[in-house]
């Protein structure tokens, strides 16, 4: 079998730019013509590369669990910190972020308030990237118990737990752009509530 025609785009690029349209419109708000528009190519190469519309949404999805859920992990896990200080920094570059007028929320975020209570599959891909993100908090929450950060009291999982909705309501209120204040506000209860 003879290889197809070379393709004159980049797809991980494509799917840089398809996850930040379905991130700024939500699934029903992105067409298949806006998608070729802004991905720069026809809806042939766009089926042939990507499926459909819905997979390049799931692929558009673990995409930004990769990247933008990975960072997040990433700098809860760093050995450049105490496990609070990197716990305030993580919860600080999240609400400033939100608190800008760059803000588009969060898309995990978008995909959970669209998603029909059915569709198992669109589910599960919003659940594990939260899931990694529990776990990360969860981690670091425990290292910071040990080194006597936080009070002896603070159950680490549920405290995750609350983390991963405080931050998803962070990224909400990111959408409205309603300042700066209210997201660092929230993020600053969050942890004197933990401090020892």
């Amino acid at each position: 079998m003879r290889p197809g025609p070379a393709k004159h785009f980049d797809p991980d690029e494509a799917l840089a730019r398809a996850r930040d349209l379905f991130w700024r419109n939500g699934y029903d708000g992105t067409g298949i013509r806006e998608l070729e528009e802004v991905l720069g190519i026809g809806r042939k190469s766009l089926y042939d590369t990507f499926g459909s519309k819905r997979e390049l949404y799931l692929r558009a999805i673990g995409q930004y669990a990769d990247t933008v859920i990975g960072r997040i992990c990433g700098r809860l896990d760093a050995s450049d910190g105490t496990p609070f200080q990197n716990l305030e920094r993580a919860l600080d570059r999240l609400a400033r972020h939100h608190g800008s007028p760059d803000s588009l929320g969060c898309l995990l975020g978008v995909a959970m308030g669209q998603a029909d209570g059915g569709d198992g599959e669109l589910a599960d891909a919003v659940r594990a990237p939260l899931r990694r993100l529990e776990s990360a908090f969860e981690r670091t929450l425990r290292r910071a118990q040990k080194a006597g950060e936080i009070r002896d009291d603070a159950r680490p999982r549920d405290v995750a737990r609350n983390l991963v909705a405080l931050t998803q309501g962070m990224a909400l209120m990111g959408r409205l752009d309603d300042g700066a204040a209210r997201p660092r506000s929230v993020a600053r209860a969050a942890l004197d509530l933990l401090r020892t």
